[in-house]
């Protein structure tokens, strides 16, 4: 009945499986008078009919009192009933009978042909199969689950050629390929399963013995099969994945076939054989994708069989699964599969718990986080290991999400139903817990904050700021924010909030005759060894005239070092002499005296003087066009140039209590306007003016004039009012005649300012 070609599938059509539903079958009367064609068709029916529902009832239990008590001998016979009644069928359809009425009886013989072949027990379904032909009945219906195969293999009603019934013969010899590689199926051996049929074993310690000829074949098979293989790969459309797992059931299954293969005479010939078998067969694997649907029905067997784990099954993909049922697959390989699903399945257990507990806390959707006040008793240690558990879930989603997918959980149909945390739209988004958390803490004590921040390792929290307390715990989830980086900050704010505390409260030293410069010994050194060389001078000769000290030669050597030395005092005067830069959030927190209108200044914006904490004047410059959008550009000039090296007034974008925006910076006291005359400059002038003009190119600065110079006291010099930052940016040119600010009317300040010129 069986045809024993391989198949991929493992579920079978059968019809009803109680007498009761056939009972319920009833023809309706025709409305016509009927032919005597149709009335002896009905008649034979009928009796074959209530012949095969004889049997149904009868049961293995009464065929002792039966003529013949055989069970072939009595299937044969209910064979026989059966084909009665199809043909009874064959001939009312023939005689004019309504398809209603042809499907109504055809569904009650076959509702009548189940009823009986379920009543049989395991044994007898096993002997008569094999009686009819099918090989080794004992390896199907492992399971114990449904309808056993061999009820619907056995059944007469159906075509003993229809792909169902082949199916399941192709598993049975699937599974004996299995057992001849030495593997066990459904906890047999080979031994076991011929001592349950009754036979011998093959020879050779469970291969199967075979000729030289039949290794060829063996081999041949496994080509076609591979060539099966490509071809079903290229193919598309509703029947695809059907054909794609039959082609891949095919190829397995000839390569087990020759692997379990004993041929004595073929010698070393034969393991050569198996193994450009199996490089073929891995060959065409390696550049395929082997999607979950496609080895379902292999899985399916082979967790019918025993040969694969529930755990195996579900938690590794189809290159995997595929790798572990094939019986070339080295046992390294294999151990190192299993162990990967069981680690796989811990992974799963712990994303499931992990997602749960998240959304207690964080049920997401727009609702607020449920978090407890971070000052009840016990707050800091769960909104800190909520804080860490949001990260992990992250995670675990994007870890886990790169094998679920392809895994036989995600070909279901249900494929998130146990693990929601893997389902759309359930995925933690940083950004938006870090907002529902920043919503929630902004309620909170900062000093509760603090104790969350320590239980997550901040050792310096006592000196954090609010934000960055809640940017400390944020980047437990998200990694926008770097921990260690934060509690760096954190270090460094203290660090430079005590050195300016440290410098206000130090006592100047009184101004020198050269300006408060005093040399540095290495510049004394160089200095007095250059003017030694440069003079001739011996102890017993005293020189009539006293000459000046002879200027070293350009290009010298010791020319480079003077200017290399007047160099680093140029950039030691300015940088001394300009205003140490602060965070600009602690500025932002700084309250401003009144301030007093300061049109002494010059320049296009109205500015006014103040006084900040700690006396010290500074500049306020109004922006009334532009909403403030000056004073954030000249603020990020002033940044950019001091990171670069180009020395730049501290600037900040500013907000007075009136609302008034614009931008602050430090006045430069004693500073007095740079000279306008290129011959009055000297070497490190020029070289200030030229790196100065890099950094005005880099912000897009062209506003760069005499007036905007300032010298500072101990005689550096600084390019100061960048307001015009980034205002052609893009379109600007590197030119000397690009002058966009040409025809601008500038202000020069005076000479000398009680407070010093400012910007």
């Amino acid at each position: 009945m069986g045809t024993g070609s391989k198949s991929s599938h493992a579920s079978y059509a059968v019809g009803p499986t109680t007498t009761s539903e056939a009972d319920d079958v009833v023809a309706e009367a025709p409305a016509q008078p009927m032919s005597d064609g149709e009335v002896q068709a009905k008649a034979d029916l009928l009796m074959a009919m209530d012949n095969v529902e004889a049997f149904s009832n009868l049961g293995p239990d009464s065929w002792a009192e039966t003529p013949s008590p055989d069970p072939v001998e009595m299937y044969d016979l209910f064979v026989e009933e059966v084909e009665k009644a199809q043909e009874a069928i064959t001939k009312l359809k023939e005689a004019g009978a309504s398809d209603e009425e042809i499907e109504a009886h055809t569904k009650a013989l076959k509702a009548h042909t189940v009823a009986y072949l379920n009543s049989l027990d395991e044994d007898d379904l096993r002997e008569i199969a094999e009686a009819k032909g099918f090989e080794h009945p004992a390896l199907v219906g492992l399971s114990g689950k449904g309808q056993h195969p061999l009820v619907h293999w056995l059944d007469p009603a159906y075509p003993g050629d229809i792909p169902s019934k082949a199916k399941i013969q192709a598993a049975a010899l699937n599974r004996y390929n299995e057992l001849l590689a030495g593997k066990t199926v459904g906890g047999m051996t080979l031994t076991d399963l011929h001592e349950i049929e009754g036979t011998e074993p093959p020879l050779s310690g469970g291969a199967w013995k075979v000729t030289p000829d039949e290794v060829a074949a063996s081999a041949q098979a496994v080509t076609a099969s591979v060539d099966a293989w490509n071809e079903a790969k290229k193919t598309y459309g509703p029947q695809s994945q059907e054909q794609r797992a039959e082609a891949l059931h095919t190829m397995l299954a000839a390569e087990q076939k020759l692997a379990s293969a004993d041929c004595p005479e073929l010698g070393e010939d034969l393991a050569k054989a198996k193994a450009e078998a199996k490089s073929a067969v891995d060959e065409a694997l390696s550049h395929a994708y082997v999607p979950a649907k496609a080895v379902q029905p292999l899985v399916q067997e082979a967790l019918a069989s025993g040969q694969l784990s529930e755990t195996e099954a579900m938690h590794l993909g189809g290159h995997q699964l595929v790798a572990l049922m094939r019986p070339t697959t080295p046992e390294s390989e294999v151990d190192t599969l299993k162990a990967l699903a069981l680690k796989r399945q811990e992974q799963l257990a712990n994303l499931d718990a992990g997602y749960a507990a998240h959304i207690a806390m964080a049920p997401g959707g727009g609702q607020p986080l449920n978090l407890p006040p971070a000052g009840d008793p016990g707050a800091p240690q769960a909104i800190a290991a909520w804080a860490k558990n949001a990260g992990d879930v992250r995670d675990m989603q994007t870890s886990t999400n790169g094998w679920y997918a392809y895994t036989q959980q995600a070909a279901g149909d249900t494929p998130y139903a146990e693990h929601p945390a893997l389902g759309p739209g359930k995925y933690l988004h940083p950004g938006e817990i870090t907002s529902d958390f920043k919503a929630w803490a902004t309620k909170q004590k900062l000093s509760d904050l603090r104790a969350v921040a320590a239980e997550l390792g901040m050792d310096n929290n006592a000196k954090a700021t609010r934000a960055q307390v809640q940017n400390y715990i944020a980047a437990s989830f998200n990694k926008k924010y770097d921990q260690q980086a934060i509690k760096d900050k954190v270090t460094a704010d203290v660090a430079k909030k005590e050195a300016a505390k440290a410098a206000k409260t130090a006592v100047p030293a009184p101004l020198k005759a050269n300006g408060g410069l005093a040399p540095d010994e290495e510049f004394q050194a160089v200095a007095s060894k250059l003017s030694k060389s440069s003079t001739s001078s011996t102890a017993n000769q005293v020189p009539p005239v006293a000459k000046p000290v002879k200027a070293p030669k350009p290009g010298s050597f010791n020319a480079n070092i003077q200017a290399l030395m007047a160099e680093v005092q140029h950039v030691k005067a300015t940088s001394q002499d300009l205003p140490v830069r602060v965070d600009a959030k602690e500025v932002a927190g700084w309250t401003f005296g009144p301030g007093t209108t300061a049109s002494n200044l010059g320049g296009t914006y109205a500015k006014t003087v103040h006084a900040a904490p700690d006396g010290s004047q500074w500049m306020f410059k109004a922006d009334h066009n532009h909403g403030g959008a000056l004073g954030h550009t000249e603020a990020a000039a002033s940044h950019v140039l001091s990171l670069g090296g180009v020395p730049a007034v501290p600037v900040y974008h500013h907000k007075k209590a009136d609302g008034t925006a614009g931008s602050i910076q430090p006045l430069l006291k004693d500073a007095k306007p740079f000279t306008s005359s290129p011959s009055q400059w000297t070497q490190s002038q020029v070289d200030a003016i030229v790196r100065s003009h890099v950094g005005s190119w880099l912000v897009g600065e062209h506003d760069g004039h005499q007036d905007n110079w300032l010298s500072t006291p101990s005689g550096g010099l600084v390019q100061i009012d960048r307001g015009q930052a980034f205002k052609h940016f893009g379109a600007d040119k590197l030119s000397v005649d690009y002058a966009p600010a040409a025809g601008r009317v500038h202000s020069r300040p005076p000479e000398a300012l009680p407070g010093g010129p400012g910007q």
